[in-house]
């Protein structure tokens, strides 16, 4: 039975069933306050009421005469005589209102006073005629303010519909909080993770229905994903520490053949390999120590970038090739500064690789994205390879010459890094002349 009522589905069905019942509860009774026959008749009423019985108990013969004296007729009004089975023993000529203030009103205690178009209606009161007891009621003209007044005693239908939508607001707000409070707190905590904040604990949902199960799912998926991530990166540090020793063995066997032998285009092919392995073996552990000690900071955009502008226009001035940059100057973002500077870095460098003249390096604010956009004169590559360069190890057809081609892991960790801050990255052939680079960072 626990394990029902802690079924999100039930409490969502059983809560909007309660609803409707309430809602049709309040409804129904609702259109019985409003109605104008269901007025608790006012003290003046009653005193007049009971006046009138009197007067007829005394003199029955002229009270009830049916041409009663018109200063009677005023101040009291139509005497209606009920007797026991509820027939009107007096009077023929019974309105539609009054055989219904007859029929529903015959408590003694709880007298009332209903409207007619033109008329006050007003009953019961007992009376005794012939040592026999009846039931007494009055119907008398009255003027519009008067009715006005007597329709004030209910209770406002705009107050009750009020009362009625305020419960159900009431009501149906409890309930969405119930529901959208705790997916809240997971939203706010799964935007962490997204982000790389992979020690974020999540909110302790002590509830046991699918909400609950959802937040105990997601704590295991992170601590998961968490050791997963540790671990991978462990073991890329731990290979890349290994692999350093025999390659820095074999440089040595390497020098020591040279200094024997006269070198020959084998020894120099394997020199060639052994330093590109150890390029790789270098941006290897490089990124895995960025990673590791990974934090985010909050700087303003210029202290990221001035000292990669700095960097690439030496470079660039080096490579008889020019280098640009144009950039906001107050815009701050939250940020991991080692990777996303490398991952610029790595970017805007190979852009000089291939450029002919000229690198661009363009940042604008686009609502909440940070767009960096670097472009290069040179020659682009085909279509199908555009999405292909960020794969680590891919090299690209004007890249496949061994001795300019790198080693094909400076867009993939720059791809990596900006995944990492919750962005994208893509390449396309400029409509111009050489190749775009776009990366578009979250700003928070």
């Amino acid at each position: 039975m626990k394990r029902l009522i802690n079924n999100l589905f039930v409490k969502i069905f059983i809560s909007f069933w309660m609803i409707l019942l309430v809602t049709a509860f309040v409804s129904i009774n609702l259109s019985k306050m409003v109605s104008e026959d269901n007025f608790r008749a006012p003290s003046w009423a009653l005193k007049s009421l009971q006046e009138f019985a009197k007067r007829i108990e005394n003199n029955p013969q002229k009270m009830l005469h049916p041409k009663l004296e018109p200063r009677f007729k005023g101040r009291f009004g139509k005497p209606f005589i009920v007797n026991a089975n509820g027939e009107v023993i007096n009077q023929t000529d019974v309105s539609r209102d009054m055989r219904r203030l007859i029929a529903n009103h015959d408590n003694l205690e709880d007298p009332r006073i209903t409207l007619d178009k033109k008329y006050i209606l007003i009953g019961p009161q007992q009376i005794t005629l012939d040592n026999q007891s009846y039931l007494l009621y009055v119907e008398r003209r009255a003027k519009p303010e008067q009715m006005h007044a007597i329709r004030n005693f209910g209770v406002s239908p705009v107050f009750l519909s009020l009362v009625a939508i305020g419960l159900s607001l009431a009501l149906c707000f409890l309930l969405t909080r119930h529901i959208v409070r705790p997916l809240k707190k997971l939203q706010s905590a799964a935007n962490k993770v997204s982000l790389g904040h992979l020690d974020t604990q999540l909110p302790e949902i002590h509830r046991g229905d699918e909400v609950g199960q959802l937040s105990d799912s997601l704590q295991r998926m992170v601590d998961t994903l968490n050791q997963a991530i540790s671990n991978q990166q462990r073991l890329l540090s731990d290979i890349s520490h290994e692999l350093r020793s025999p390659l820095t063995r074999m440089n040595m066997a390497l020098a020591i053949h040279k200094k024997r032998q006269e070198p020959s285009p084998e020894i120099e092919r394997i020199e060639r390999e052994s330093q590109r392995l150890a390029e790789m073996i270098n941006a290897l552990l490089s990124l895995s120590r960025m990673q590791v000690n990974a934090k985010q900071q909050q700087l303003d955009l210029p202290d990221l970038i001035d000292d990669i502008v700095n960097d690439c226009e030496f470079e660039a001035e080096q490579l008889n090739k020019t280098f640009t940059a144009s950039y906001p100057p107050n815009v701050s973002l939250v940020c991991y500064p080692q990777l996303l500077a490398s991952a610029l870095e790595n970017v805007c460098r190979n852009a000089l690789k291939y450029a002919e003249q000229h690198v661009s390096l363009q940042i604008t604010q686009q609502d909440n994205e940070l767009v960096l956009v670097i472009r290069d004169d040179g020659p682009g590559l085909n279509e199908g390879e555009l999405e292909s360069i960020f794969r680590p190890f891919y090299r690209s057809g004007e890249a496949r010459d061994r001795d300019s081609g790198g080693v094909g892991l400076g867009l993939a960790i720059a791809e990596s890094a900006v995944r990492q801050h919750g962005g994208s990255i893509r390449a396309s052939n400029h409509s111009a002349k050489g190749l775009e680079v776009s990366l578009r960072l979250p700003l928070q």
